[in-house]
Formats: structure tokens, C-alpha cells, sequence
């Protein structure tokens, strides 16, 4: 007697699942630091097939998907971004999403005591302060007692009160920043 196949479990179709959703915002900022900054995206669901992201300096060459790449940019710009999620293990190709990605100059902190005292001893008393960031600051230092008075020359050695100015104009990758500071010598 011949018994009739079951061919549905023999069948080479698989049902694919949708594509998994990608966690990403699709405005991403960071501050400049130097290196490569990848945006931050995943597919939601484990065993989906790696998302593929495509960095474009504009938003033209996003659209004619030309000049991308898939190294995470390092300077300060707008950014464009392609995230792809591709078919495989199961899944069905997603459409590509957006997002929109900004490095930002880093901050500059210069710290300082804002009241800084010396004895007289006849040598010039320069104020003392850090900084969070590899740039060079320039200090300036003004008579407190004359409201127009015009930088000096470099660091007070006299007895009196001044104001010093440390401060960094700022450059393509860090902001401007400046702190006041009030230097007696007595």
C-alpha cells in the first residue's frame, strides 16, 4: 500500500521574520576627541544580521550614495549617516534609516583659584590654574585699580592688586573659554 507524502515539512521555503527594529536616535551628537566616534545603532533582536553603516559628509552624497565610508569620522562636522539592515538568518531586509550626526568641539575648563595671594619678594608672581585640554592658553594681566588700563607686559612683580585673563580663543576642534582672576601682592 503506498501512503500519501507529507510535503509540507519537507519544504525548502522558510518564512522569513521582518526585519528587526534598529535602535538608534536618529539626531546623534558628541564632543571632538580625536578619534573615530561611531554613531551608536543595533537590530533589536539577537541573531539579526549585522546592521552595516555608511558614514557621507553631506546629505547629497547620502542620497547619491556616493563618497561614504564605513569609518567612523574623528572631526568636528555634520554628518550623515546610512544604517542597513540587511537579510540573513531568518530575517527580512529592512529599509535604511537615517540619522543625522553632529560632532561638536569639546569644552575647554580652566581651572583656577578665583582669589590668588603672593608675598612680595621682588620677582614676578604669575598666576597659577590648569586646564582639561591639550591647547595652549594665553594669560593676561591689567592693573585692578585703573578700569582702562592696558595689559602689562607679563606677570606683576610689584606689590597691588590685578587681574589676570587666561584664556583660549578656541579652534576648529575646541570651543573659546576664559576665567578671571584676582592676583594680590603683598
Amino acid at each position: 500500500m503506498v501512503f500519501p507524502v507529507a510535503f509540507a515539512a519537507c519544504s525548502s521555503r522558510q518564512t522569513l521574520e521582518d526585519a528587526p527594529i534598529i535602535t538608534s536616535a536618529t539626531h546623534q551628537h558628541t564632543l571632538y576627541n580625536g578619534r573615530g566616534q561611531p554613531i551608536e545603532a543595533a537590530a533589536s533582536k539577537e541573531g539579526a544580521p549585522p546592521v552595516v553603516i555608511t558614514y557621507f559628509r553631506s546629505e547629497e552624497d547620502l542620497h547619491a550614495d556616493r563618497n561614504g565610508s564605513s569609518e567612523a569620522p574623528s572631526e568636528v562636522g555634520s554628518y550623515y549617516v546610512r544604517v542597513r539592515r540587511p537579510a540573513g538568518n531568518g530575517y527580512r531586509a529592512g529599509n535604511d534609516v537615517t540619522v543625522e550626526y553632529h560632532i561638536q568641539k569639546a569644552l575647554v575648563t580652566i581651572s583656577a583659584e578665583a582669589r590668588q595671594e603672593f608675598t612680595y619678594d621682588g620677582k614676578p608672581k604669575a598666576v597659577v590654574f590648569s586646564v582639561d585640554q591639550n591647547v595652549e592658553l594665553s594669560v593676561a594681566y591689567y592693573n585692578a585699580l585703573s578700569s582702562h588700563s592696558f595689559p602689562l607686559n607679563g606677570p606683576p612683580a610689584e606689590r597691588g592688586s590685578y587681574f589676570a585673563v587666561i584664556s583660549w580663543n578656541g579652534d576648529a576642534h575646541h570651543m573659546g573659554a576664559s576665567k578671571e582672576v584676582m592676583l594680590v601682592i603683598r
